[in-house]
């Protein structure tokens, strides 16, 4: 299966729309191309070389091209129904880096033959695994493009943080907070966890479910529990993690 036939070249340098985001640095998992595989770039080099069969490409001329493009927000369409976006990353520095490959069902059987399965298997945006996560960037997954924004302005102030970290929380000894539920322990999700001069504080992105009575109440319960060992909460409304992404992590960082 080729992507395009074109004059034979040593220069890798494939057409199609290529895009270099940065704050709006958003991938949906969502989107028109129903499939998506993570995997490195020996493989993806693999498979470039497979498609493009009948142009005269190497593997050092692939790899250059790639190379210059390992950064978040990288997104190119190497055909209508095959797209391609930088991943991460994530073994650390000197390590391989990963991409996102996203197709159709056109592409889909070639990729199963053709491609080493590095994570799991193909996905697609009716995968059970990460079902509210709509977004990406950098590797990880929000559920909407204001968490992207506050992900982004983390990462260039140079921030250690977690995203959506998920954990329990032990509500003993707790007689206002825990006396609807009567239980040990809850689940709780994070928006970020931000590491800054030795501490951590969490950032709450509050959109208008927030304001719904039921969640204020479950919202000012786990505040008050997590304030008790010593990690504090604070909220901003999504309007301004939208709009003034930067602004709020400024005031954030000075609440510490």
């Amino acid at each position: 299966m080729n992507v395009v036939t074109q004059e034979v070249k040593t220069k890798f340098n494939p057409s199609g729309d290529e895009q270099n985001l940065d704050e709006s640095a958003i991938v949906l998992k969502s989107s028109s191309l129903p499939y998506f595989i993570e995997l490195r770039t020996s493989s993806l080099i693999d498979y470039i070389l497979k498609i493009y069969s009948k142009s005269s490409f190497t593997r050092k001329s692939i790899n250059d091209w790639l190379a210059i493009r390992s950064k978040s927000g990288f997104y190119k369409e190497l055909a209508p129904n095959l797209h391609l976006a930088y991943a991460d990353q994530r073994d650390g520095h000197n390590s391989k880096h990963w991409w996102t490959l996203f197709f159709n069902e056109h592409y889909k059987e070639d990729i199963l033959n053709n491609i080493k399965i590095e994570i799991s298997s193909v996905k697609s945006k009716y995968s059970k695994d990460d079902t509210n996560a709509q977004h990406q960037w950098g590797g990880l997954n929000f559920r909407s493009r204001t968490e992207v924004r506050i992900a982004h302005a983390l990462h260039s102030q140079r921030l250690l943080f977690f995203a959506n970290s998920r954990a329990y929380m032990d509500l003993t000894d707790l007689p206002i907070s825990n006396i609807d539920n009567n239980q040990l322990k809850e689940r709780i999700e994070i928006d970020f966890l931000v590491f800054y001069k030795q501490k951590c504080m969490i950032l709450e992105v509050d959109g208008e479910h927030h304001q719904q009575a039921s969640q204020k109440t479950r919202d000012y319960r786990r505040d008050r529990v997590l304030l008790r060992d010593g990690i504090r909460t604070v909220r901003f409304n999504a309007n301004e993690c939208y709009n003034h992404p930067l602004e709020v992590i400024t005031e954030f960082l000075n609440l510490f």
